[in-house]
């Protein structure tokens, strides 16, 4: 029988059903999981506020796994690894994406900017249930407030064709200097490079000190796979594309279909 002392959730697809709610029972057997003593972690590429606001719903406290696991904070917010994206990346991506119809978003460790409100805007504000900030981009050192850092940039199109031709072309003009991947077809984040959602659950193993095997990871797409490789157990969700399930343990059902209650349940 696995032994699980943390769970690491992922959240749009996995934690989510496809209208962006949390089920009952999800809810339920997240808060048995707690009584049980398991450590419960969201990991995602959300902002922290986000994820604090899916807590509350959830009932629970415990850490974060910010921006792809770019800024990793304990139950009481301390953080416990942090990776930035230096400002003169953060400016050159942002000049290369200028004339171009990626529309960008910057997320920092206090909130998320963009030049102006537009479709995308809104649709973040609905998922992530927290107001952005519009700013001139290029100037976006003069807003920032002391201490806050950028941590991801977040470019969308709604053609996922033009999605993987930009990633193409900025993995080829910044791929050596920042992670650069696809987390949905309409999405394309930078991270600092080298830094997977892996790196939150080997910082969280040793802030808590757990052993990696205890662990066990639940997601849905390809920024998953850094923290299946970091978990002694991972599950991927039914809704996941084949290539992400190859390198899990196991396949739960779909966000559908209560899939990561289920691979909860199923440890308890």
């Amino acid at each position: 029988m696995f032994e699980c002392k943390l769970i690491c959730t992922d959240i749009d697809g996995t934690l989510l059903d496809p209208q962006h709610h949390i089920t009952e029972r999800t809810k339920e057997a997240v808060r048995k999981a707690r009584r049980k003593g398991i450590i419960v972690a969201l990991v995602s590429g959300r902002i922290s506020h986000s994820l604090a606001l899916l807590q509350q719903e959830l009932g629970i406290s415990g850490p974060l796994g910010c921006f792809n696991g770019s800024l990793v904070l304990d139950e009481d917010g301390t953080e416990l690894e942090a990776h930035p994206i230096r400002a003169d990346q953060t400016k050159l991506i942002l000049d290369a994406v200028a004339d171009t119809e990626l529309e960008t978003f910057v997320f920092t460790n206090e909130s998320w900017y963009m030049q102006q409100t537009s479709q995308w805007y809104d649709i973040e504000v609905k998922a992530s249930r927290t107001q952005g900030r519009i700013a001139e981009l290029k100037a976006l050192e003069e807003v920032l407030h002391p201490g806050e850092r950028p941590f991801k940039l977040l470019c969308m199109h709604h053609d996922p064709l033009y999605v993987r031709e930009m990633e193409a072309r900025l993995q080829r003009d910044f791929g050596t200097q920042l992670n650069i991947f696809s987390s949905s077809p309409a999405y394309i984040e930078i991270l600092a490079r080298g830094v997977d959602k892996g790196h939150a659950v080997r910082s969280l193993c040793n802030a808590y000190q757990i052993d990696a095997s205890k662990v066990m990871a639940v997601g849905d797409y390809y920024n998953d796979i850094g923290m299946f490789r970091s978990a002694g157990f991972a599950v991927a969700m039914g809704n996941a594309p084949d290539d992400v399930k190859q390198h899990a343990h196991s396949i739960t059902k779909s966000n559908k279909e209560d899939g990561l209650a289920l691979a909860i349940e199923a440890i308890l």
